[in-house]
């Protein structure tokens, strides 16, 4: 998603034209540092019971992809990353999608 910008063709012409944004109307949560020190003294199993299924599968699949597939060798065991970073990072993830739609809700409602 860019930002819109005007442009003009070699008739004169005025076009739309889309650019990259440059990230400067993202919203990002002012209790992201709050949060990201509560999951990491959150236990494990406390996530999951935060988390839905599509979630849950999420958090394995991104463990998987960048963890031989889930099937490290016996060689590679020190290079995986445990599976509760990306528990702690899909819970990110909602926590931002969160305070985003609360920020639109509230853009709409022009209050909050």
């Amino acid at each position: 998603m860019g930002s819109h910008l005007e442009a003009t063709d070699d008739q004169g012409n005025n076009q739309d034209q889309f650019s990259i944004s440059n990230g400067s109307s993202h919203c990002h949560s002012p209790f992201t540092a709050e949060f990201s020190e509560l999951l990491s003294i959150m236990s494990t199993k406390t996530m999951l019971s935060l988390m839905s299924t599509q979630q849950k599968h999420l958090a394995k699949a991104l463990w998987e992809a960048e963890n031989f597939g889930g099937k490290p060798l016996p060689g590679q065991m020190k290079e995986v990353y445990p599976k509760r970073d990306y528990y702690e990072l899909v819970l990110m993830m909602e926590h931002q999608r969160q305070w985003e739609e609360k920020q639109r809700y509230c853009k709409a409602a022009k209050s909050c």
